[in-house]
């Protein structure tokens, strides 16, 4: 679902360059101790997310056209999630909701998914990664476009629910401050944002031991 949604949202403003850059305003994923350890038990799991973009302008005909195009594209990956184009201040703003795949599979096909592997003999980490797909995406849009492009990487906040767990996080901003090493046991829930410098080129992600 949310590898569609995604796929979907990208198409539409890539291909009528109307997105202002093809990162997210925000992508909020929602997990738990119990997703995370499904996850690496070998379970299919598959995670809430919100995720928030700006464009400018309107879809002329030319561009629907291409638009159209691109969604036949996109229903090769997976079937399509619902999306809301709604009125912003300088624009629309395009909210999607969906789910993301959480796996410890590191062939995961995905263009998109969240990763959970073992860090030492205690901590796991978890951390927003690109399958195997993304590459051959990339290159079917820009066979349909050259100007097309997906972003691997998006300003990423987690809202992990684990009582008791023990969250370690680097460059991390947690209720408005913004922490060089976060590391502390956790009483129920935890929002955790990652954006801007290093994350540009690289997804989000924190360790976690549990209780």
């Amino acid at each position: 679902m949310f590898l569609n949604s995604f796929i979907k949202l990208i198409i539409i403003f890539s291909a009528t360059s109307l997105l202002l850059g093809c990162k997210a305003d925000s992508l909020e994923i929602k997990l738990s101790d119990k997703d995370i350890q499904s996850a690496i038990a070998g379970e299919a799991v598959a995670i809430d997310f919100e995720a928030e973009f700006s464009m400018l302008g309107e879809l002329d005909d030319e561009n629907k056209a291409t638009l159209d195009q691109l969604l036949v594209l996109a229903e090769e990956f997976l079937s399509l999630d619902d999306f809301e184009i709604a009125k912003g201040d300088f624009g629309a703003k395009v909210l999607l909701e969906g789910s993301i795949p959480l796996t410890a599979n590191p062939e995961e096909e995905s263009p998109w998914y969240v990763s959970v592997s073992p860090y030492d003999s205690e901590f796991y980490i978890v951390q927003l990664k690109t399958g195997t797909k993304f590459d051959r995406l990339e290159s079917a849009m820009s066979d349909i476009n050259f100007l097309l492009s997906a972003d691997p990487f998006h300003p990423i906040k987690y809202k992990l629910k684990a009582p008791g767990s023990t969250v370690i996080a680097p460059a991390v901003e947690i209720g408005g401050i913004t922490h060089l090493y976060y590391a502390e046991k956790i009483d129920n829930r935890l929002t955790m944002n990652f954006s801007g410098g290093p994350f540009d080129s690289t997804g989000g992600g924190f360790l976690v031991k549990f209780k």
